[in-house]
Formats: structure tokens, C-alpha cells, sequence
């Protein structure tokens, strides 16, 4: 359980860091490049912090839930593909209802929710993908 702990701790803080920082880099990106593409479109982009902070904390409870152990007694190997796919989609399963009891979903359209909580999502799956999950070695006594 220290391994699978230590690999989401990683996951979630990573995430955190880097997510606001290359959200608002995207969406400034996003707000120049927009007189291009139309000249009468208006787009109104804004991460609300305590929604990041939500969805970072669902990350790390799905990522938690999700640490299913596979092998013998010996040791316990953990199956790191089951295990990314399985939270991420978790994750933002709750985050969409989260946002659609908060009223928040039904405001935005697709582009400004794409500005806004995409750069989370792609942070998140890559961070799940590229920190390693290392097998645990239980002690098991032989009697």
C-alpha cells in the first residue's frame, strides 16, 4: 500500500502544480488565437479554483479506490493500466456530476469547458502514465 500511496501523492501534487499554470497559458493562447477564428464570438473562460482543488481531490480518492493488487503471496503486482483507466474515467464521472449539481455544466460550451478543464484532464492522464508503479514485496512467513 506504501508504493501505491507514494505513486498517487505524485499523480495528485504533480497535477496540482502544473495544472493552473498551463491551464492559463492555454487560455490566453486560446483568447488571442479567437479574433482569427471569428471576428463576433464571444468566449467567457475562468477556472474556478475550488473546482480545480475538486477535481484533484476525486484524482486522489479514485486513484486510491482503484489500487487493486493482482499475483500470489509472494508478491503483489499491481496492475498499473487497469488502474489509470479506471480512476481517470472515475474521476471525471464525478467531476461532470459535480459540476452539474453546482449548475456549472449546463453554462459553458463545449470549446469554453474544453479551454477550461481539458489541460486538467490531459495533465492528470499523462502524470498517470509517466511516474512508475512500483511492485510491493509482502513478507509472508512459511510455516
Amino acid at each position: 500500500m506504501k508504493q501505491a500511496l507514494i505513486y498517487t501523492l505524485k499523480v495528485t501534487l504533480t497535477t496540482l502544480l502544473v495544472c493552473l499554470p498551463v491551464t492559463f497559458v492555454i487560455m490566453m493562447i486560446y483568447l488571442r488565437l479567437l479574433p482569427l477564428i471569428a471576428s463576433n464570438y464571444s468566449v467567457s473562460v475562468n477556472l474556478d479554483i475550488k473546482d480545480a482543488v475538486v477535481f484533484i481531490a476525486l484524482t486522489f480518492c479514485t486513484l486510491l479506490f482503484n489500487m487493486k493488487k493482482k499475483g500470489g503471496i509472494a508478491q503483489a503486482t499491481y496492475n498499473k493500466r487497469s488502474i489509470k483507466i479506471n480512476a481517470f474515467m472515475a474521476s471525471i464521472a464525478i467531476f461532470l456530476i459535480y459540476l452539474l449539481l453546482r449548475g456549472k455544466l449546463m453554462t459553458l460550451s463545449v470549446d469554453e469547458f474544453l479551454i477550461t478543464y481539458g489541460p486538467s484532464f490531459l495533465i492528470t492522464f499523462i502524470c498517470m502514465g509517466v511516474y512508475p508503479l512500483k511492485n510491493e514485496n509482502v513478507q509472508a512467513k512459511v510455516i
